[in-house]
């Protein structure tokens, strides 16, 4: 007798397929793949701590990173899962959720690289190689878990497993900042000591003296300005007392201060911001930490800016080891506190934010004037407000030179009448941006100024600081002066302690370079020594240390061995040219002078930067074969200027254009040298006196800047933003005519009619720009 099965039904039998497939999700998962998919897992994390120090949310970068890999490893999880189920569905017969797990691993990839802007094929191709970093470190674990390979296999095995890993994180500098306090404790410090405990441990042993000291200038007669002063200080802060995370200005300030109403300026700022500081636009707190030399009398005063770090990651205790240093010098210093106007990945940024960040500074000004007229304050009858600095960096550093040309933005702003006849007296910029603020940028006008970059800084590329340089002028005859520095090694954020070695945040950071780079420790002696003789040659009038602004080859027992490129001009300096005022490359401006070349090309152009734009400057460009001249005919007008000047030494400033000659339209190319140039003066008599220009001064180009560690990314990482290698950056040169008198007896300086600069050792291409005697 045939027994007959009840036929199933459609819904049945798929249900019956359905089944059976999800039974076999994990057929290929052997116990080789389980194994490998704990690397894959160790990579994802990695990914994911990296991008949680990139998206910080105020709580610690412990909380972030442990908050975002565990909703990461969770999405992996479930995307295993559902990857798992899809190919088995599609019959594919590979390890399923192992390779759900690495597609998840490089779709997270893609999508925190992607998210920072880097680029979509950008994305796709780091996505890739963390994928087959993945891979290499999960297979190196199953290996190492294998029982049937020998112990020689295992070792081949977990130096690929760390080489994979490497190759991952390149050196990361994954910096969290220090959760620096500063109360109302009183510091004791001795000259010994007062220096930054950190700065002084890393700083021992740094090597001096980047080029050979043989023929160049001597050394200043003077102690290092980077070494502690004679003065104790204490250490405090003020604060308005409104702000929820940092006790430091509320609970714990010595000094209250009211807060500001910012509100005629910012009027876009997102409830999440105020949700987190606890304030908004209408009641910014006037907050700082303060370093105070002890004893009686008047101190000048030097407030220090931080840039636009991420809000969530503070900045300002960034600047304790330049406050310590300056108190210990005799200076008032504050780091001001301007987090709450830093962007956010989770409010973004207020609007007009740059032109915030300079009337903050001029707020801080107002308080600390009323502040030192009332009995009892500790700033009472300590500020010597003849004698202010400001001191900037980054976005800080343009902030600063707008706040000493506050009329420009603020002139309608009766809150700052106070501030009337208030004389800062010196600005510092550290690699500082640039920017027009309602179309318009600040110009210096009898303002000590410096500025200092690095060529290897990878968030503010283009050296800023040089186009406020050309912008700054003074009076005839002052001695004030604007002087600026550029250093190969350096890079943005270790002049800030607290920022660590990466320029630009998690997780993109981690593709810089750091090859070449100097040490921290190093970074900072620098800053310590430019900025400290800049506030005692300013503020405390001590003019041995003039000499280092004008060359700093005169510093280099203070300096760490870098290459240094710094440019100078004072109120003294009687241009022959500055190329900027006519197009005529024949006649000089003003009827000064007129020039000719003589086996070379010429023409005047505009200086451009890194991004090859305007730096708001002209100079003429030389460019010769195997040698060439330049020849300038002083006119009789310029001659009369020159009689009863006492002017004794010719002033040239040259930028390497090496650049515009390569094939690659980006860099040197690698046979290109510095050429050899020859001064030649001439008299009216018809004496000739010449001097190669390496008696005077070194002159050479800037090495080129890697900033990547894959140069495949540097041409399209951030639309291209790394893609030149050097900046044609200008060095000023001086010559002293006493020397070619010396050379060539008989020759009088007073009766100079021409300047022939001659070139050989081609080929080569230089700009010549403000040419002048001094």
């Amino acid at each position: 007798m045939n027994i007959l099965m009840p036929q199933q039904r459609p819904g049945e039998r798929f249900a019956d397929w359905l089944y059976g497939r999800v039974t076999r999700m994990r057929s290929y998962d052997t116990r080789y793949w389980r194994t490998s998919s704990v690397g894959v897992g160790l990579m994802c994390s990695l990914v994911l701590a990296c991008t949680a120090l990139g998206i910080p949310t105020g709580f610690g970068a412990g909380a972030d990173i442990a908050v975002l890999v565990l909703l990461g490893l969770l999405g992996m999880v479930l995307a295993g899962y559902a990857g798992a189920f899809v190919f088995a569905v599609m019959y594919l017969p590979v390890p399923r959720f192992h390779t759900a797990y690495a597609l998840y691993t490089g779709g997270v990839a893609y999508t925190a690289f992607a998210y920072a802007d880097v680029g979509e094929l950008e994305a796709l191709a780091i996505a890739l190689a963390v994928t087959a970093a993945a891979e290499l470190l999960g297979i190196g674990l199953a290996v190492l878990r294998s029982r049937r390979l020998p112990a020689p296999a295992k070792a081949a095995a977990a130096v690929l497993a760390a080489a994979s890993l490497w190759t991952a994180v390149y050196q990361p500098s994954i910096g969290v900042p220090a959760a620096l306090k500063f109360g109302a404790a009183d510091r004791d410090a001795v000259a010994a000591d007062a220096g930054s405990a950190a700065d002084q441990a890393d700083g021992a042993g740094v090597p001096a003296g980047a080029v050979d000291r043989a023929g160049g200038p001597a050394q200043l007669a003077a102690a290092d300005p980077a070494a502690p002063g004679a003065y104790r200080y204490r250490s405090f802060t003020y604060g308005s007392g409104t702000d929820r995370r940092r006790a430091e200005f509320a609970g714990g300030a010595e000094v209250r201060t009211q807060p500001v109403d910012a509100s005629a300026y910012i009027t876009k700022w997102k409830p999440l911001r105020t949700w987190f500081w606890g304030f908004d636009q209408h009641a910014l707190p006037v907050n700082g930490r303060v370093w105070m030399p002890k004893g009686d009398g008047k101190f000048p005063l030097v407030l220090i800016v931080h840039g636009n770090h991420l809000m969530e990651q503070y900045s300002d205790a960034g600047y304790a080891y330049l406050g310590e240093l300056f108190a210990s010098r005799g200076f008032i210093a504050v780091s001001v506190d301007e987090n709450f106007l830093n962007y956010s990945v989770w409010s973004g940024i207020p609007n007009q934010d740059m032109k915030v960040r300079a009337w903050m500074l001029l707020k801080h000004l107002q308080q600390l004037q009323e502040l030192s007229s009332k009995e009892g304050s500790p700033f009472f009858g300590k500020i010597d407000w003849y004698q202010i600095g400001l001191i900037g960096h980054s976005r800080g550093g343009q902030a600063a030179a707008m706040a000493a040309d506050r009329d420009r933005w603020f002139a309608d702003d009766k809150g700052l009448d106070s501030l009337n006849g208030l004389n800062i007296k010196a600005v510092a910029a550290v690699a500082p941006t640039d920017t027009t603020v309602d179309h318009t940028a600040a110009k210096l006008k009898d303002t000590y100024y410096f500025t200092m970059q690095g060529a290897q800084d990878g968030d503010v590329n283009n050296f800023n600081g040089e186009e406020q340089y050309i912008r700054s002028s003074f009076s005839e005859g002052t001695e004030r002066f604007k002087s600026s520095l550029y250093i190969g090694e350096a890079n943005h954020s270790q002049f800030n302690s607290d920022w660590g070695r990466m320029d630009n945040s998690m997780p993109d950071g981690i593709l810089l370079s750091r090859k070449g780079m100097l040490k921290a420790a190093e970074q900072r002696k620098i800053a310590k020594v430019y900025l400290s003789a800049f506030l005692e040659t300013a503020l405390h009038g001590a003019s041995e240390y003039r000499g280092l602004f004008k060359d700093y080859r005169t510093g280099l027992d203070w300096l760490p061995e870098a290459h240094y490129i710094n440019r100078f001009e004072d109120g003294t300096f009687l241009s022959i040219d500055r190329f900027d005022e006519d197009r005529n490359k024949m006649e000089l401006s003003g009827g000064t002078a007129n020039a000719e070349g003589n086996g070379l090309s010429w023409t005047e152009q505009d200086a451009l930067n890194r991004d090859r734009k305007e730096k708001g400057t002209r100079g003429v460009v030389l460019e010769w074969k195997d040698e060439g001249a330049y020849t300038i005919e002083l006119s009789p007008d310029y001659r009369q200027k020159m009689k009863g000047r006492n002017l004794s030494e010719l002033v040239l400033n040259l930028a390497d254009m090496g650049r515009d000659v390569s094939s690659a339209g980006n860099t040197v190319p690698e046979d290109w040298s510095d050429p050899d140039i020859t001064m030649e003066l001439r008299t009216a008599d018809g004496q000739t006196s010449r001097l190669p220009l390496s008696d005077f001064g070194t002159y050479s180009g800037m090495q080129p800047t890697r900033f990547l560690a894959v140069p495949w990314l540097e041409h399209r990482l951030r639309d291209g933003k790394y893609k030149e290698s050097v900046e044609p950056v200008f060095q000023t040169l001086t010559v002293p005519l006493s020397a070619f008198a010396r050379t060539s007896p008989g020759f009088q300086p007073e009766q100079l009619t021409s300047i022939t600069i001659r070139f050989s050792g081609g080929p080569g291409k230089i700009m010549l720009d403000d040419i002048g005697m001094k």
